[in-house]
């Protein structure tokens, strides 16, 4: 790791957000440990509390963050649920607890109000706070608006039927909490176009009998070819873990992505077994082009993803047998047996020299692996990330690392190591919405490599309701802050990468939704509407 201790500068201001207060007596703590599993109209776990579902509710013994058992506010349009209170309760000032949204899918609703002297008033609007992830990430802290008796608190959710909310370890505070969890309003979509240069479609489905493509990655080759790849899904549209048959597949393209050549398979695997996800490095000290993608064997035989990497040293022509790199990557303690993957698109470079990818562990959150000797071994360098999902890292101009995640609650998450992975600052990326889908984060210039600006891109679909508005932004100051956005495509988009072209125009790669996989290319002077060029030539990396 000392190679990638040289980190010069703090981060200023990195904060959680689901900051917790500090310990604060509670007039009340239920993990729903003392209640029978199954649906509830009501209950009481201690005198002065009563829980009012009327259906809408279950106490599951399935899921839970702490103990065996949780609350489960089931699926459906509107259910309500209230905590009637009495006594030395009527005074609680704050309210605790632990959360998770069942699936990203919309609708997602959950309000949370208190009966205030007679009057109901909203506590928070918890859309965009409660995400997706296992063990109930989400940690609420709110504060109950003023007053002299409170009556009764009441979750007003609405779900996908056959979904719900998760809630555990609910608590009512004595006190007024000093830290609240920040609750972000929405914000305005996207909605200009960005001009392009040239638009194509690469991959369709159907092409070569293959029933869906899937999963974009590109690189540019050290030659200025520029190399797109992606899952094949000979018979299904299924992910791997529950189909196989799956291999992965490159086009090149020549010409800036004008037009591009037949379909060359780079892994193919025996029918039951299958590669997914896959993901580029280019070593710009050698010119090596690694790929990077997650195996299964056949059904029945192995439920454990496999890690496996090639390698090309003639700008993707040819490529390496497959090596498997799950045993130094990916500790059995952790991760064995679990559903884990490496995250498509792109891993990056540092400046020393070490190439850097994520992998992760759903659930459990993701972890950066890399090469210090151009790709001959690789290995674990850092602990967990989370909350986290699909995640893309890269070095900062000061040596820090930054990992872009998809989470879930309408919003991207940002997390900064000063320390070369071995801890993690997280925060909420308000600026960058984001419906829970795996987007893409380049370095584009540097002002250590000669050019005028630091520049970061950024695309995703900018939506925080569907995918869909594929949107790209600029970042001048190392990812702080960033532009509007401009759109490329404001139909259906799922899945995006991007890659900078020889010439230094921009391309993206995206699934315009789940039938195709398309390339647009773009000007730095159109995305900037003409407030920006480049003032030296661009050298490929």
């Amino acid at each position: 790791m000392s190679r990638m201790n040289r980190i010069q500068s703090l981060i200023a201001g990195a904060a959680m957000l689901c900051a917790i207060a500090p310990a604060t007596a509670g007039v009340y703590k239920t993990s729903f440990e003392d209640t029978k599993a199954g649906a509830i109209d009501t209950f009481s776990d201690q005198d002065g509390i009563t829980w009012v579902a009327d259906g809408n509710a279950a106490v599951t013994a399935k899921f839970a963050k702490t103990g065996k058992q949780a609350l489960h506010l089931l699926g459906g349009e509107n259910r309500v649920v209230t905590v009637k209170l009495e006594g030395s309760a009527q005074k609680a000032k704050g309210v605790r607890f632990q959360a998770e949204r069942w699936t990203g899918k919309d609708p997602f609703k959950c309000l949370l109000e208190a009966q205030v002297d007679g009057e109901w008033r909203k506590v928070g609007q918890l859309d965009h706070v409660i995400i997706v992830g296992k063990r109930m990430l989400s940690d609420i802290t709110l504060a109950i608006p003023p007053g002299d008796t409170v009556e009764a608190l009441r979750f007003t959710t609405s779900t996908p039927k056959d979904a719900g909310t998760l809630i555990d370890n609910f608590e009512l505070l004595s006190e007024k909490p000093d830290k609240v969890t920040d609750i972000p309003e929405m914000l305005p979509v996207p909605t200009e176009p960005l001009p392009l240069v040239s638009e194509t479609t690469v991959f369709t489905a159907g092409e070569n009998d293959c029933h869906t493509y899937r999963i974009p990655a590109i690189i540019t080759a050290p030659n200025g070819d520029l190399i797109a790849s992606c899952d094949a899904r000979w018979k299904t549209s299924a992910d791997l873990i529950h189909a196989r048959d799956i291999d992965i597949v490159i086009k090149r393209s020549t010409d800036n992505g004008k037009t591009w050549g037949p379909i060359e398979v780079v892994a193919d695997y025996p029918d039951g077994t299958g590669g997914t996800d896959p993901s580029f490095i280019l070593d710009r000290e050698t010119g090596e082009i690694f790929v990077f993608y997650s195996y299964m064997g056949k059904k029945g035989q192995t439920k454990e993803f496999r890690f496996h990497v090639r390698s090309s040293k003639d700008n993707g022509k040819t490529w390496s047998e497959h090596r498997d790199i799950t045993a130094d990557i990916a500790p059995q303690d952790w991760s064995k047996g679990a559903f884990k993957f490496i995250s498509s698109g792109r891993g990056s470079q540092m400046e020393d020299g070490t190439l850097i990818h994520n992998y992760v562990v759903l659930g459990k959150g993701a972890k950066i692996f890399g090469s210090r000797d151009h790709g001959k071994t690789w290995e674990l360098m850092d602990s967990e990330i989370k909350p986290a999902d699909e995640s893309r890292v890269l070095e900062l101009t000061d040596g820090r690392l930054m990992v872009n995640s998809r989470v879930g609650g309408g919003f991207r998450w940002v997390h900064i190591s000063e320390d070369g992975g071995k801890t993690w600052d997280s925060k909420r990326e308000i600026q960058l919405i984001d419906p829970k889908c795996n987007g893409a984060i380049i370095r584009y210039t540097s002002k250590k490599d000669g050019y005028a600006k630091d520049r970061l891109l950024f695309c995703n679909a900018g939506s925080q309701n569907g995918r869909k508005n594929l949107t790209v932004r600029i970042s001048y100051d190392e990812g702080k802050t960033w532009s509007a956005g401009k759109v490329v495509d404001p139909g259906p988009s799922a899945y995006s990468e991007l890659t900078i072209l020889e010439d230094g125009s921009i391309g993206v790669l995206w699934e315009p939704g789940y039938n195709s996989i398309k390339f647009a290319r773009f000007t730095l002077e159109a995305l900037t509407d003409g407030k920006d060029k480049l003032t030296k030539p661009y050298e490929i990396k």
